[in-house]
């Protein structure tokens, strides 16, 4: 691994781990990329799983037992359906029109949250969790990019920060881990990339820890227009290779 390789996967594991442990993921969109100025496609998409779990990991000690399990258990299953789907069909599916889908419906929500428009119950009912929790699963196997669905249907379920950025870190936390084996036998992680992802550990830990410090430090009333501003940028982000 060479310098600029490590600097690279120094700037992401800050701004991931920073954006999981204080608004659960948005910031989170940069990581791949930021690791594709270095890293062919293959070797991104690797590295950066062993990355979050780890930053999963710090997230839920920081956060234990503020999840909402009634949440979990309605997106859960549907997610876990998508990320086998995906691995089935890893290459059939089309991940730029996964990206306009998840992008342009990113982008609506937080839209009509700064018009001053109430969310629809729509999002925060459970067929919709179902339908949400499956595309999550999906498009955190192809592209790392799950938090977008996610958040438009907790937001929409008002859930109180601390259990929105628990529930969203433990829900990613066990995705994760159901991704590990596909990308094991599909070779997109290797002992290579695992031994270049483990001494990131320690600021795994560190970035964290000051998510943290600055979520402590946030007011409740700066939290939403905050999430929903990043999941705009979200949005737009997957919007814009997309095209």
């Amino acid at each position: 691994m060479t310098l600029e390789m490590g600097l690279m996967l120094a700037l992401v594991v800050l701004l991931s781990g920073i954006s999981k442990a204080a608004f659960a993921g948005g910031l989170g969109l940069l990581a791949m990329p930021l690791l594709l100025l270095v890293f062919d496609a293959n070797t991104a998409l690797g590295l950066l799983l062993p990355l979050l779990i780890m930053l999963d990991v710090f997230t839920i000690r920081r956060y234990w037992q503020r999840w909402n399990w009634a949440v979990l258990r309605q997106l859960l299953p549907a997610a876990a359906l998508g990320v086998a789907v995906s691995a089935l069909l890893l290459g059939a599916l089309s991940a730029t029109q996964l990206q306009w889908v998840i992008g342009g419906g990113s982008v609506l929500f937080a839209l009509r949250y700064f018009s001053g428009v109430q969310s629809s119950s729509l999002l925060a009912s459970r067929p919709m969790g179902v339908l949400m929790g499956f595309i999550s699963g999906v498009s955190s196997t192809l592209l790392h990019a799950g938090g977008p669905p996610l958040a438009m249907h907790l937001l929409a379920r008002k859930l109180p920060s601390a259990e929105y950025i628990a529930t969203s870190a433990l829900f990613f936390a066990l995705l994760n881990l159901l991704k590990l084996p596909a990308f094991i036998v599909q070779q997109q992680l290797n002992w290579t990339l695992l031994l270049w992802a483990l001494p990131f550990m320690p600021l795994c830990y560190i970035a964290i820890r000051f998510g943290y410090w600055l979520k402590q430090r946030l007011a409740d009333q700066h939290f939403l227009p905050l999430v929903h501003l990043l999941l705009l940028l979200a949005g737009l982000k997957l919007l814009w290779p997309a095209g």
